[in-house]
């Protein structure tokens, strides 16, 4: 079992590269077309976009691979992990340093959508990740796009209500009908629905369903189209890097697991893997 901070600066790189999936979990270790996993809206410390040739949404045309590489400063994949699930390691986004900078990742699918508005009613999320705090503790955003029935984006995003632990492993659940814990427009936990006019802030007691049924944006929403989901750190959130392990969002793969590391296990390890943990299984049941 490996044990080790995400401080390494690197940019991992593996043998394997993009999306793959064996039985019922994706493995994810690099950003780009191969896997649908792309950097979104991403800034340095000046709160200039970083706009890559590869690894940039195709929503930022334009990019360049000086770009990919100040986004490999932010957004990397590495094994560097404290007890990842599988040892396979995690996807790192870093806050930067500046309230100003931001490290954005989302799977989009803008070709067909990831389901309609109206199914967000039945949305749950689970993920795992490492708070890996230099300077302060801060907790990564959920988040959801949709097109609305105006053809205008909005962004919906959950953010939990903190580390439980720092420097150590935490899992955040949510559902549609989780609520708003702690209203804000920065600081806040909970529900927040930005962009086109939305007000940006949480409400106290409001979950997306709540959203969903809004008297000015429910139908916008629920007759749009979910095009996009994924994670972000940043935006008045500096000094602080945080390492998502997986995820399970009702979205992607069927809601099964979606596991970010460098190393996509073989066909045999997996085996292996299937074998030790009915051992387990056995051993605990005994």
């Amino acid at each position: 079992m490996r044990h080790a901070t995400l401080t390494t600066s690197v940019l991992a790189v593996s043998a394997f590269s993009g999306m793959s999936a064996t039985a019922a979990t994706q493995y994810v270790n690099a950003l780009g077309a191969t896997s649908g996993w792309y950097s979104d809206d991403t800034r340095n410390t000046s709160g200039t976009t970083l706009v890559g040739t590869n690894s940039s949404s195709p929503w930022y045309p334009g990019g360049t691979n000086a770009g990919d590489v100040a986004i490999a400063q932010q957004i990397y994949f590495t094994d560097t992990g404290t007890s990842t699930t599988d040892g396979t390691g995690v996807l790192v986004l870093d806050g930067t340093t500046n309230n100003l900078g931001k490290s954005s990742v989302k799977y989009i699918n803008t070709a067909t959508g990831l389901g309609t508005g109206a199914n967000l009613t039945n949305f749950t999320a689970s993920y795992r990740w490492f708070m890996d705090s230099y300077t302060t503790s801060r907790t990564p955003a959920l988040s959801l796009v949709v097109v609305g029935t105006n053809s205008l984006p909005y962004s919906l995003a959950y953010v939990a209500t903190g580390a439980s632990v720092s420097q150590g492993w935490n899992v955040s659940t949510v559902d549609a009908n989780t609520p708003t814990s702690q209203p804000g427009t920065n600081g806040g936990n909970g529900w927040f629905l930005y962009s086109n006019g939305a007000p940006g802030g949480s409400i106290a007691g409001r979950s997306l369903n709540d959203i969903l049924s809004d008297a000015t944006y429910g139908a916008i929403l629920s007759g749009g189209t979910v095009v996009a989901t994924g994670f972000n750190i940043g935006s008045y959130q500096r000094n602080c890097r945080v390492g998502i392990d997986y995820v399970e969002n009702s979205l992607l793969n069927g809601g099964e697991r979606i596991d970010f590391g460098v190393a996509i296990p073989a066909p045999g390890a997996l085996a292996l893997l299937g074998v030790a943990g009915l051992a387990g299984g056995r051993r605990r049941r005994a």
